[in-house]
């Protein structure tokens, strides 16, 4: 074992073992947390970088610890040889229904924007969701308000890289906050109408620099986005925006959610610009993802989570067929810029075993063009999954 995953180990083994015996003193609660995805996939055509096979794509484990009305949790992830801190933040509650956090997590945008990967409906991410970056963790300070009616959430943060890379190191820290409402003025189960919205914006991203002059500066502002095809077991490219002299990046996402007995629609759209330096032509991309949802058995009515903005997780021993299609469109060709376009159809069955096990059966079509890291070309992909979630 390398040095440094002896190192997160030992540290996590002993923030279970500090956590544990400051409960035992000043009764605080601790509940251990993890969660393992065992995936395989089979590639029509498997070649030119997609190979059948199996991976162990999510590995977690960590704490979690409440103290009247403060929570921290802290998760250590495993993935393909590499660990990396995943949630770590302070929590402190000021009411039933709001509260302030602070440290390093996911703010909340769009639909279960701020939610577990595990428990996206189609299995993955949305193309859309993962090219626009709107599930990336930031050092931040935030506050969310919910209650019958609408969920509010507002973060101000520092650029992502900022847990890796000091702010010497990046030369310039990028700087941003993003806010997410939702008005839900149906919420009964079986009876569910949900509007709203997410608006972000961050500065650019820099690196250090040393001029002719021996002097320290930072680099011309940047932006990178892309995106591999939707499997875990092959990572082949597919979209990609490598952005010059950037200022920064606008988005701006509304959705929509709406529920009748055992179907439910989940739609939402994405348009970002980023303004750039020197009167170069701004970037801009857009994109979008629905899907219809219906539980086939078990559960006959979809219910709501207040605390989460978005459908409830179905009850054990039900089973959800989702269908769904995404579009991204990456290209702009006044600034320049062949990110690619694709096309995403997908058809996911889920059965959740019980509280802690959902079991993952997913066929998709995609295809992409126009892209500068992949030729044009088509892909079916068939995943299963199993995951364990505590």
């Amino acid at each position: 074992m390398k040095k440094s995953h002896k190192l997160a180990c030992l540290l996590l083994l002993a923030s279970f073992s500090t956590l544990f015996s400051v409960s035992a003193q000043d009764k605080i609660t601790v509940t251990p947390i993890g969660r393992i995805h065992v995936d395989g996939a089979f590639y029509l055509p498997s070649k030119d970088g997609f190979s059948d096979g199996a991976a162990l794509p999510e590995i977690r484990a960590g704490v979690r610890a409440q103290y009247q009305k403060w929570m921290a949790r802290v998760e250590i992830g495993y993935s393909y040889g590499k660990i990396g801190m995943k949630d770590v933040y302070i929590q402190r509650g000021l009411g039933d229904k709001n509260y302030l956090r602070l440290g390093y997590f996911i703010p909340q945008f769009g639909i279960r924007g701020g939610g577990s990967a595990s428990y996206k409906p189609g299995m993955l991410p949305q193309i859309s969701e993962s090219f626009f970056r709107t599930m990336t963790r930031k050092i931040g300070f935030g506050y969310t308000r919910y209650n019958p009616s609408y969920f509010l959430s507002a973060t101000a943060f520092v650029g992502g890289r900022s847990l890796t890379l000091n702010a010497t190191e990046q030369g310039k820290v990028s700087v941003g906050g993003s806010v997410r409402g939702v008005w839900h003025p149906f919420t009964e189960p079986g009876s569910i109408l949900h509007v709203g919205g997410s608006v972000s914006y961050e500065t650019a991203s820099h690196t250090r620099l040393i001029n002719d002059a021996g002097d320290e500066e930072a680099s011309a502002g940047f932006r990178t986005f892309s995106v591999s095809f939707p499997t875990t077991v092959s990572k082949v490219p597919m979209l990609e925006a490598d952005v010059t002299d950037a200022v920064g990046d606008w988005k701006l996402s509304p959705e929509l959610t709406l529920s009748k007995d055992r179907f439910a629609l989940e739609s939402q759209f994405y348009y970002m610009k980023v303004p750039r330096h020197n009167g170069i032509p701004s970037y801009h991309a857009v994109g979008t993802f629905g899907m219809v949802r219906c539980l086939l058995f078990g559960d006959n009515k979809y219910r709501y989570s207040e605390a989460e903005g978005a459908l409830a997780l179905p009850s054990p021993k039900t089973l959800e067929l989702v269908a769904g299609y995404d579009y991204t469109n990456a290209d702009s060709h006044a600034a320049g810029i062949d990110g690619g376009i694709s096309n995403d159809w997908n058809l996911t069955l889920n059965y959740y075993i019980n509280k802690y096990m959902i079991a993952r059966l997913r066929y998709s079509y995609t295809d992409v063009r126009n892209s500068s890291v992949c030729e044009r070309r088509g892909v079916n992909i068939i995943q299963a999954r199993l995951q364990f979630v505590f």
